[in-house]
């Protein structure tokens, strides 16, 4: 009887687990060809990238840390590198804000060595040059995200 007491306190107890953290998809397209490697200067690098999370079931989410990394000159694109890095969360008796916390900020710091290991085995197997994904900080793209959410929702004054 007290093994039961305890497990159901227990189970009341806030929690966030990693299921699964997966390669949802990832892509390389080099539109100009070798062109790329005749270039004596790599054209600037563009990096964008995006959370999404969807909740899967009861307490389980999905979160995907998408990734573009392109090389643009004159128009013309040199490469183009797309990465999904994925992961599968149990989240159990948080409240709202603390959820987006998880979702926002946890899951993709823990999402995000693996996407810069992809994007790096990626590059180099491709011959592009090196390309270290910076340290983001995601407590700070969250708030800015909400920031600007709260100002978009707000009410203009004519």
């Amino acid at each position: 009887m007290e093994n039961h007491v305890a497990n159901t306190s227990a189970n009341n107890e806030p929690f966030f687990g990693i299921q699964r953290v997966y390669l949802k998809g990832q892509s390389l397209e080099i539109p100009q060809g070798a062109q790329v490697f005749l270039l004596k200067e790599m054209p600037p690098l563009n990096l964008n990238m995006e959370v999404r999370n969807e909740k899967l079931a009861d307490n389980v989410y999905e979160v995907v840390l998408r990734t573009t990394l392109s090389a643009e000159m004159d128009g013309k694109v040199y490469f183009l590198l797309e990465v999904d890095q994925s992961g599968i969360f149990e989240i159990r008796n948080v409240n709202d804000q603390q959820l987006a916390d998880l979702l926002e900020i946890a899951a993709p710091s823990i999402l995000a060595p693996y996407l810069r290991a992809h994007m790096s085995d990626m590059l180099s197997r491709a011959t592009l040059p090196s390309f270290y994904l910076p340290e983001v900080n995601f407590a700070a793209a969250a708030q800015q995200k909400r920031q600007q959410e709260a100002a978009s929702r707000a009410p203009t004054l004519h």
